[in-house]
């Protein structure tokens, strides 16, 4: 992309920069997402409770609540 960018204006240029950034960023967060699913999937289906996931995952109730509902 580097030779792409080097024709185009830098506020230009800068914009799609930032767009980049920023699908990087959001790529990151959704993985960090899924992965954070998977584990308290996998301690929902070994018979944790709600309470314990949350106090050892640092996550609220509800969130383990609302994982353990789109399991079902």
């Amino acid at each position: 992309m580097r030779l792409y960018k080097e024709g185009l204006p830098p506020t230009l240029a800068a914009v799609l920069e930032l767009e980049r950034q920023e699908g990087f960023e959001q790529g990151i967060e959704q993985g960090i997402e899924q992965t954070i699913k998977q584990i308290i999937s996998g301690l929902i289906e070994t018979g944790a409770d709600d309470e314990w996931i949350a106090e050892a995952s640092k996550l609220p109730v509800a969130k383990i609540k609302e994982i353990r509902k789109e399991l079902k």
